[in-house]
């Protein structure tokens, strides 16, 4: 089970969906998770740690860093300083508490605080700088508690938008562009592995029964192209298909990402041109009468 708080988990969700939508905007940030040969380290055949969690990873980890970096130090110091005279305002106490401390709290995880790290320094929060933030987040992530922080929000972020399969689409074809882009390079990564084909596509892989029950209960036991149901109560006779979204022949990965669920005939007519097919279309659940 997933103790999920949700805890800025649909902001980041947010922008996930609109990196992704707007790669071109985000291009030099992009080439970071899977340029200039990042990609092979991201083809390990249906890792449980998915490359969808890794790129979640990669964005909450530097947002996360990068909100508690920027914050406006001055202006909160100059807060505090015209508040000094006013302690019983429940405003003063926010001030000197950085964003990372607020997202550690609420996520129950045991942290020393800024101030805490600033005295036993020897310095205090007025006299402060952005240098010292920096040390204390290199702090929080020497001890662990910084990507603790980072695990416990992308598996929230993966639980909601493994939901979206288009986004799925997106995502994995924007990886597949990239492992087409550099199918001729080699790495002794892949190589010795044994993942990839000579002409630099993935080697075809057993999905694992993990795989396909995740996959067949997010798309509810049904085809997701034609809605005909697999789950073998209502008719023994349809047989369900574990489909690459984005085929193994396009540059597609061996990821849950990437897996689907069709039934016999839409895998062998929609799919039989290789083409990057899935569907917008959810079984409704919810009724209001």
């Amino acid at each position: 089970m997933l103790e999920a708080k949700f805890y800025e988990t649909y902001y980041f969700c947010n922008v996930v969906h609109n990196v992704l939508q707007d790669q071109e905007n985000f291009l030099r940030n992009l080439n970071d998770f899977y340029g200039d040969g990042r990609v092979f380290f991201l083809l390990q055949p249906f890792s449980k740690y998915s490359t969808f969690h890794r790129f979640i990873e990669f964005i909450v980890d530097d947002l996360s860093w990068e909100n508690t970096s920027n914050v406006d130090l001055g202006k909160r110091q100059e807060r505090i300083r015209e508040t000094a005279s006013f302690p019983y305002l429940s405003e003063y106490a926010k001030w000197d508490v950085l964003p990372i401390e607020q997202a550690l709290e609420f996520h129950g995880l045991t942290h020393e605080s800024f101030i805490t790290f600033l005295t036993r320094r020897g310095g205090d929060f007025l006299n402060c700088d952005e240098e010292d933030i920096h040390e204390y987040l290199v702090f929080l992530r020497d001890e662990g508690t910084f990507d603790t922080l980072v695990e416990h929000t992308v598996k929230e972020v993966f639980h909601v938008l493994f939901q979206n399969r288009e986004l799925m689409l997106t995502f994995n074809v924007m990886v597949s562009d990239a492992l087409k882009r550099e199918k001729d390079e080699e790495s002794s990564f892949v190589e010795l592995n044994g993942i990839r084909r000579k002409d630099g596509k993935l080697k075809r892989k057993n999905i694992p029964k993990w795989v396909q029950r995740a996959v067949f209960f997010r798309d509810r036991g049904r085809c997701v192209l034609c809605d005909k149901d697999l789950s073998g109560i209502l008719n023994a006779h349809n047989v369900e298909n574990y489909d690459h979204i984005v085929p193994l022949s396009q540059y597609g990965l061996n990821d849950v990402s990437n897996i689907q669920l069709l039934c016999k005939e839409c895998n062998q007519i929609a799919k039989k041109d290789g083409s990057a097919v899935t569907s917008r279309v959810y079984q409704y659940w919810y009724k209001y009468s």
